[in-house]
C-alpha cells in the first residue's frame, strides 16, 4: 500500500493542528479523544484519492514506522526582500487601513441569558449510584453472613444432640449389659453352689 504525498502532508497538518496523536494523555478521556480522532484523520486520509486508502490500524503504523518527507522545504514560502530598491517598475502603494467596524450595542436590559438549571453531573449520579450499590450489597453480605451463622449454629446445636443422645444411648445398653451380666453371675453362682 503506497502512502501518497498529499496523505503525508494531510498527516504532519493534522497532527501540528491536534497535536502527537501517538502520544494519548489526560487518562480515560484523552484516550477517548485521540481514538476520535484517529478515526477523523484515517476518514480524512482516505477520502484522499492520491494514495490507497488503510485501516486506522495501518495508519498508525504508517504515523509511528515510516519517516515523514521533508514538508520544510516545500511549505516554505520563497523568502524575497520586497524593500529592495528597483524590485518593481511601479511606485509602491501601500494598501489602505482597514477600519474596524464597531460592534452593534446590544442593550444589556433587552437580553439575558437564560437561568441554568442545577442539576446533577453524570459522575455525581454514578458515584452515588455506586455508593448505594456498595450500600445494599454490604447489607445483603451481613444478612446472608447471619443467616449462614444462624444455620451454622443450628446444624452444631444438632450434631451435639445427636452425640449426647448417642452417649446415653450407649451408656443405656451398657447399664443393661451389666444388669444382664449381674443376673447371669448369680444364676451362674447358684449353679456352681447347687452342683457342689
Amino acid at each position: 500500500m503506497r502512502t501518497s504525498h498529499s496523505q503525508y502532508l494531510t498527516m504532519v497538518e493534522f497532527m501540528e493542528a491536534n497535536g502527537d496523536l501517538s502520544k494519548p494523555s489526560g487518562g480515560p478521556r484523552g484516550r477517548n479523544f485521540i481514538q476520535m480522532k484517529w478515526k477523523e484523520l484515517t476518514g480524512i486520509l482516505n477520502s484522499d484519492s492520491s494514495g490507497d486508502p488503510k485501516s486506522e490500524d495501518k495508519w498508525r503504523k504508517e504515523e509511528i514506522s515510516t519517516e515523514r518527507p521533508n514538508t520544510e522545504i516545500i511549505l516554505k514560502e520563497p523568502e524575497i526582500d520586497w524593500n529592495t530598491p528597483s524590485t518593481s517598475s511601479q511606485p509602491t502603494v501601500a494598501p489602505p487601513p482597514q477600519t474596524e467596524a464597531s460592534p452593534p450595542v446590544i442593550d444589556e436590559e433587552e437580553w439575558n441569558p437564560p437561568p441554568q438549571k442545577k442539576r446533577k453531573s453524570n459522575l455525581t449520579k454514578m458515584f452515588l449510584d455506586i455508593d448505594r450499590k456498595a450500600t445494599e450489597y454490604a447489607s445483603e453480605r451481613d444478612r446472608v453472613y447471619e443467616e449462614l451463622e444462624r444455620d451454622r449454629l443450628r446444624v452444631r446445636e444438632f450434631e451435639v444432640r445427636e452425640r449426647v443422645r448417642q452417649r446415653d444411648e450407649e451408656l443405656r445398653m451398657q447399664g443393661q449389659w451389666l444388669e444382664f451380666m449381674k443376673e447371669a453371675m448369680e444364676a451362674f453362682v447358684r449353679f456352681m453352689e447347687r452342683k457342689s
